[in-house]
């Protein structure tokens, strides 16, 4: 088996016949502090666009064809440990045309008998086209996120409209239509028993109407989000909850110090109304918990329950499907929404929402 030291001692045509069809650069370098260069692959030529030789005449070449911009970035570690071995980064390069290529640079060690260094080797790869494509990624993500945005913007002003009728519209038809029916109910004789048990049955069933619009439209938007912000839409909703379903409900809400925006009440209020609806239909829970605050113009809020819990498959597969919508609704916001389960131990959500110029940051 040769030796370390011995990996590099190939006389140069074998070397240039490994390296001539190479698409990575190949180089070699003293390891002491000249770093001087010994050998680079033709691959160099067509990644810089300019002739091996050029560099051999001025070795900083390599250096001042970095991207101003990604110059200060690695300038030390690229001065200091590169001719080490010690040095992998990726940077952008400015070929003599103008153009621009992403380079990953990876630089190890040739150590002799002792572990000291004896070559420094470097492979270069060209990855603009990789970083092309994770760019195009990031554009397409970014525009799948408004589009989000603006389906749970649009949805929203719906849900606002369809609200504002039915309270407004169907709201004010069942109410004069049970005015007339007390009406009614006043003018039949005592001794039309069987009538006025019918108006009574009627407006009776007016009442149920009533209540049942004022829920529906609750539940598509409640107007006190509007009017008396999230906090008290949040107390209103879990009393709502424990009345509906008899699960014991423990608050810890202050958000009286901050007035949080449209989109993100939105937000935490969707996310609040989801995640509840998952308790009561799948947990077994008899207490539910809610805390929420701002700290570092961020909003956090924490839900919790004493249910089943869920294993590794059960959180994957609340990730499909109902925990998707809420982590949609975070992310659009530059938040982030985190699930922590375990067979009989209950379930957390964890939300961030950056408010303001924080965003992202949380």
């Amino acid at each position: 088996m040769p030796r370390n030291e011995d990996i590099l001692q190939v006389t140069p045509d074998i070397l240039r016949q490994i390296t001539a069809y190479m698409a990575e650069v190949f180089w070699v370098c003293e390891p002491d502090h000249t770093g001087k260069l010994l050998y680079v692959s033709p691959a160099f030529e067509r990644i810089w666009g300019v002739s091996r030789q050029a560099l051999y005449d001025d070795p900083e070449l390599w250096f001042a064809s970095i991207h101003p911009e990604d110059q200060a970035r690695i300038g030390a570690a690229f001065r200091s440990q590169r001719c080490q071995g010690r040095f992998s980064g990726e940077y952008r390069i400015l070929r003599s045309d103008g153009t621009m290529r992403w380079i990953s640079d990876r630089v190890f060690a040739v150590l002799d008998g002792e572990g000291a260094p004896r070559r420094v080797i470097g492979l270069v790869e060209d990855i603009t086209a990789r970083k092309k494509a994770e760019e195009e990624i990031r554009e397409s993500r970014e525009q799948l996120r408004e589009l989000v945005l603006r389906q749970q913007w649009d949805r929203e002003v719906l849900r606002t409209r369809i609200a504002r009728e039915i309270h407004d519209e169907l709201g004010q038809s069942l109410m004069a239509l049970n005015l007339n029916a007390y009406w009614l109910l006043h003018q039949l004789p005592a001794e039309q028993q069987h009538l006025t048990a019918k108006v009574q049955e009627m407006i009776d069933v007016i009442v149920e109407t009533v209540q049942a619009v004022q829920r529906i439209s609750s539940e598509l938007r409640p107007s006190m989000l509007d009017e008396l912000g999230l906090e008290a839409t949040m107390r209103w909703y879990v009393e709502q909850f424990h009345a509906r379903t008899g699960i014991a409900c423990r608050l810890d809400v202050d958000l009286s110090m901050r007035t949080i925006d449209d989109d993100h009440a939105t937000a935490a209020y969707r996310i609040l109304q989801e995640a509840l609806t998952n308790v009561s239909r799948h947990s077994d829970a008899d207490e539910i918990g809610l805390k929420a605050f701002v700290r570092d113009d961020c909003l956090h809020m924490e839900i919790y329950d004493n249910g089943r819990g869920m294993d590794r498959h059960g959180i994957a597969m609340s990730r499909s499907f109902g925990l998707l919508g809420m982590q949609e609704r975070a992310v659009a916001l530059g938040g982030s929404l985190e699930i922590d389960s375990a067979p009989g131990k209950g379930t957390r959500l964890y939300l961030k929402l950056p408010l303001g110029e924080t965003q992202g940051d949380c």
